[in-house]
């Protein structure tokens, strides 16, 4: 059954908290493994035997859980770490499939300003050091600016963060 269906037929999204429930449950945790997108587009992946999480060196790529519309679907966790599009996620796959671009875009980094250290007057650089694609800078007030050009959405810069004000924004919706 869908669970849209039957959180409609139970009345949770006729409160706020219910219809944020609601979205949680079918919004991405994080954005996709690289050079796996065909496997997801296909709905291939909820079936498989996830050998892409022994085989992350980085040990960032989790599962969606049973509850979750994406159940059964890998995804990143930038909470440790980044992603160094190392690509032994994709040679662990079992499956079938076409390999993208060796350093495919991810997402894109949002910066919760009104929480970052840099839009409050503080010096902090921890996420710049972190980015090796020159992806965030501060500029002449010293708040942090992100180059979108060169943010591939490797997440290097999220697990950096001292606050937790960073993100990666990406479509991973099978």
């Amino acid at each position: 059954m869908d669970i849209g269906r039957r959180n409609f037929l139970r009345g949770v999204s006729l409160t706020g908290e219910g219809r944020k429930a609601m979205l949680r449950l079918r919004a991405p945790l994080g954005p996709l493994p690289p050079l796996m997108s065909t496997l997801v587009e296909q709905d291939h992946c909820n079936s498989c035997d996830q050998a892409c999480i022994p085989a992350c060196e980085q040990d960032i790529i989790r599962i969606h859980p049973g509850e979750h519309s994406l159940a059964g679907y890998p995804w990143l966790d930038f909470s440790v770490a980044g992603c160094t599009f190392c690509g032994k996620c994709a040679a662990a796959c079992p499956l079938e499939h076409a390999q993208d671009d060796p350093a495919p875009v991810l997402g894109r980094i949002h910066i919760e300003q009104a929480r970052c250290l840099t839009w409050d007057g503080v010096f902090c650089m921890s996420c710049v050091s972190a980015c090796r694609y020159r992806a965030m800078s501060l500029d002449k007030q010293r708040r942090l600016v992100v180059t979108v050009e060169n943010c591939n959405g490797c997440g290097a810069c999220v697990s950096a963060c001292p606050v937790g004000v960073l993100t990666v924004h990406g479509s991973c919706e099978p």
